[in-house]
């Protein structure tokens, strides 16, 4: 764990804690998501994507207005990176267009003087990005690293760039809970009482799937879906799912998400 202070605050970083709340976040749209009486409407996600395990893995965060940042983990620590609108590498990090090699290489200057044990987690990073589609550059503007007791990045070297907010609501966590960033700060809103049931299930779902594959009870089942849900949302919901080891009683094989 390692604490710092920015202009967002005393921020805490802990390697567990990230991958715990990756993982909260990433259950909690997906099941808000195919709700039909839509009672969780403010999820700390909007569109998410994950990858790989808890022991090695990344999750990907966007608000589905063109922002988004990514955290990435390794046995040995985390990699986050972050991207606003029209603030990627070029614009934020010098990056110039005849350097751009559609790779890791172009983000590299949000993480300086990464570990080498960090260059995994890195990569899995690097792989979440957006490509823009001006010059085919990985879109990144700001990042940061964390290392046992270690943390640094831009976000630390220059607190005002675009994309810190997001990055230090890893810093932020209440418990397991990721906080919204939104107008270059970060927040969090207080739950909608209807939503009370909602939380009460991703947190039961969400510890069980700490400790291994688990499966929605039906008693969760009436009470997140107590009429029919709609099928291409239930459907995405348990594709997200199963790449976390979740999945629904009895529910057949599902077809992979596209990609």
């Amino acid at each position: 764990m390692v604490a710092r202070t920015s202009r967002f605050g005393r921020l805490v970083f802990n390697r567990d804690a990230i991958v715990r709340a990756a993982l909260r976040a990433y259950v909690e749209v997906s099941l808000a998501h195919v709700d039909p009486l839509e009672r969780h409407s403010f999820t700390a996600c909007a569109f998410p994507g994950w990858t790989g395990d808890l022991q090695r893995g990344a999750f990907y965060n966007a608000n589905g207005c063109g922002d988004y940042d990514v955290v990435a983990w390794t046995e040995p620590g985390v990699v986050g990176l972050a991207y606003e609108l029209g603030a990627g590498p070029i614009e934020q990090l010098g990056l110039s267009i005849d350097a751009v090699t559609g790779g890791p290489e172009d983000v590299r200057g949000a993480v300086p003087d990464l570990p080498s044990e960090l260059e995994p987690a890195f990569v899995m990073a690097v792989g979440l990005l957006g490509v823009g589609p001006e010059h085919g550059q990985m879109d990144a503007g700001v990042g940061f690293w964390l290392y046992g007791v270690r943390v640094a990045g831009t976000m630390f070297d220059d607190p005002s760039a675009c994309g810190a907010n997001r990055l230090a609501a890893w810093g932020l966590l209440r418990g397991d809970r990721l906080p919204l960033s939104c107008s270059n700060g970060v927040k969090f809103r207080a739950d909608e009482p209807s939503a009370a049931p909602i939380h009460a299930i991703i947190d039961a779902v969400t510890d069980r799937a700490l400790k291994g594959p688990t499966e929605l009870t039906t008693d969760e089942l009436a009470t997140l879906v107590p009429k029919p849900p709609d099928p291409e949302r239930l459907l995405c919901a348990q594709q997200r799912l199963q790449k976390v080891g979740i999945t629904w009683p009895g529910s057949p094989e599902i077809p992979e998400e596209p990609t």
